[in-house]
C-alpha cells in the first residue's frame, strides 16, 4: 500500500491509528458481491424465484429496490457467465457504484420524457440503471474513449436500454448546449482510490501532482455539465475516489464561481445537512465513493459562459431504414413471431437498430455511434434477428421451441442440439428462425424467454454472438 496515500488520508480526515489500520485492511479485502435486477426484462419477484432455483441467496441492500447482495454455494461459474447474466436479467454492479443513479432518481421510476445526459457512460452499468429509472426518457450515453464503447454497446443491448443513444465527445463539448438537459449524471474519471481492493494499480502511481491534474479535468467536466443543465433540474457528480481534491474541492470551486445559481440537495430524508454521501471501505464495506447532487436555481448570465465553439454538422453513419427493407423486416416479424414493432428502425452498415423514441432533435445535434438497440442484421438480402430480440419482447406466440436447462447450457456454450424431438408452437419445422421458450418455467410459472435460434438441417444453433459464449 502506498504510504503517501495513507499519510494523506490520515492527515486530511484525522483518522486515529486504529481506524487507519482498519481502513488499510479494508482496501485489500474482497467485497461482498452485489447485483442489480434488470426490471426492464424481469420482475424482482420472478428473479427471486430463479435465484431460489439456483440456490442463490439474496439480501436486500439500502440502495434501491433492485440492488441485492448475493451468495452462492457453487462459484465454479463466474457470476458474469451465468445464463441469467448473459440473457440480461441482472447486472453485476458494486453497491456504492449504483448510488449515483439511485440518488439522482431518488429510487423512483419516472414516466416523463426527459432528456438525460450520462456524461461518462462506459461500461454502461449506470446508463442501464438510468434506463430502468427513466424508461420513457431519451438518454445520451457519452463515452470519450472509443476503446471502451464496445462494452457500452453490448451492455445497453443485453439489458434492453432501448431509449439510449451513444455519443463520443469530450464531456467539455456539452457546454456548447446551454440549458439543454433535464438531468445529468457525471460519474467523473478519477484516480480510482476507492477501487484499490481490486488491484494494486489503483494506487501504484498515486501522488498529489497526478491528483491535481485529474481534478482540473473534473472541474471542467462539472462546469460543462452545469452550463448544459436546465434551470430547476438536477445533476449528480460522483467519483470512486476518496481525497478531497477530486470531491469537496471540486464542488467548492464550482460554488466560488456559480454558487448563487445552484444549491446542493440533501441526499437523506433524516438529515437536511447531509449534502454529500461519502462511502468508506472500512465503514460501509463498499468501494470508496463520493456523491453530491446539485439543483440549478437560475440561468447563468451569458457573459459568464465562455464563447461557444462553432459546432460542425456531421453526416450520420446511421441511416433511416429504407421503406423496402422496413417493410420486409416488419412483415418477417409478423409472419414469424406475430410481433408488431411500433418504434423506428435505423441501419448502420448491415445492422438494424430499434428505438421507440423520436430522435429527430438528437439526430440533428449529435453524431451518434448507436441508436437504441441492435436487433437485426442484413446478409445478402436476408434477415437474421439478434439473439436478444426474444428476451426483450416476451410476447412471441408463434415459432417457439420448448426447451430445458440442459439445452440452454449447450446452446449458450456455442454448440448445437437436435431439433428432432422439440415441441414447437408451429407445425412447420422448415421455419428457419425460432425463439426459445419455457426456460425456467417451472421456477417462475411464467414463460421467461431465452433467445433466438436458427434451425438448419434439423440442428438448432443459438444466434448468440461468440463473444457472449459461456466459458
Amino acid at each position: 500500500m502506498k504510504q503517501d496515500f495513507l499519510n494523506y488520508i490520515q492527515e486530511t480526515f484525522l483518522f486515529p491509528n486504529q481506524e487507519m489500520k482498519d481502513f488499510e485492511a479494508a482496501l485489500s479485502r474482497p467485497l461482498k458481491k452485489t447485483l442489480r435486477v434488470n426490471t426492464n426484462k424481469i420482475s424482482i419477484k420472478d428473479f427471486k424465484k430463479l435465484a431460489l432455483k439456483n440456490n442463490w441467496q439474496l439480501w436486500e441492500t439500502h440502495l434501491g429496490k433492485n440492488m441485492f447482495y448475493i451468495d452462492r454455494e457453487d462459484t465454479s461459474i463466474a457470476l458474469g457467465n451465468t445464463l441469467e447474466h448473459i440473457a440480461g436479467y441482472f447486472y453485476v454492479q458494486e453497491l456504492a457504484a449504483s448510488s449515483s443513479p439511485y440518488y439522482l432518481s431518488e429510487d423512483t421510476t419516472h414516466v416523463e420524457d426527459e432528456l438525460i445526459l450520462d456524461m461518462s457512460a462506459s461500461p454502461g452499468g449506470k446508463t442501464t440503471q438510468l434506463a430502468e429509472y427513466y424508461p420513457n426518457a431519451t438518454i445520451i450515453a457519452n463515452e470519450i474513449d472509443k476503446s471502451r464503447m464496445r462494452q457500452l454497446h453490448e451492455n445497453t443491448d443485453r439489458l434492453w436500454a432501448r431509449n439510449t443513444f451513444v455519443t463520443n465527445y469530450d464531456g467539455r463539448f456539452f457546454a456548447n448546449f446551454s440549458e439543454l438537459f433535464d438531468l445529468i449524471l457525471l460519474d467523473a474519471p478519477c484516480s480510482g482510490e476507492g477501487t484499490a481492493y481490486k488491484t494494486d494499480d489503483a494506487l501504484k502511481y498515486w501522488n498529489i501532482k497526478n491528483i491535481k491534474r485529474i481534478a482540473k479535468l473534473q472541474y471542467q467536466l462539472l462546469e460543462s455539465a452545469f452550463i448544459s443543465l436546465k434551470v430547476w433540474w438536477e445533476l449528480v457528480y460522483s467519483t470512486c475516489t476518496l481525497n478531497r481534491l477530486e470531491n469537496e474541492d471540486i464542488i467548492n470551486k464550482l460554488t466560488d464561481t456559480y454558487g448563487e445559481y445552484f444549491r446542493i440537495v440533501s441526499l437523506t430524508d433524516w438529515d437536511d445537512s447531509s449534502h454529500i454521501i461519502r462511502a468508506w471501505p472500512h465503514i460501509n464495506k463498499t468501494w470508496g465513493f463520493f456523491v453530491v447532487k446539485l439543483r440549478k436555481k437560475e440561468s447563468i448570465p451569458e457573459e459568464m459562459v465562455k464563447a461557444k465553439k462553432k459546432i460542425q454538422k456531421n453526416t450520420q453513419w446511421f441511416k433511416k431504414v429504407s421503406n423496402t427493407d422496413e417493410k420486409m423486416i416488419l412483415e418477417f416479424l409478423v409472419k414469424t413471431f406475430w410481433l408488431q414493432l411500433s418504434g423506428k428502425l435505423y441501419t448502420y452498415r448491415n445492422e438494424i437498430y430499434y428505438t421507440e423514441k423520436n430522435i429527430d432533435f438528437v439526430w440533428e445535434n449529435f453524431f451518434l455511434y448507436k441508436s437504441g438497440i441492435k436487433i437485426w442484421k442484413l446478409e445478402n438480402g436476408s434477415f437474421e434477428p439478434n439473439f436478444f430480440l426474444w428476451t426483450n419482447f416476451w410476447i412471441f406466440s408463434r415459432n417457439t421451441l420448448e426447451t430445458t436447462d440442459s439445452d440452454i447450457e449447450i446452446l449458450f456454450c456455442g454448440q448445437e442440439i437436435s431439433a428432432g424431438n422439440k415441441a414447437m408452437c408451429s407445425d412447420d419445422r422448415n421455419e428457419n428462425i425460432h425463439s426459445l421458450q419455457d426456460w425456467y418455467y417451472q421456477a417462475t410459472k411464467n414463460t421467461i424467454p431465452s433467445g433466438i435460434v436458427k434451425i438448419k438441417n434439423w440442428q438448432i444453433k443459438s444466434l448468440l454472438e461468440s463473444r457472449f459464449y459461456r466459458k
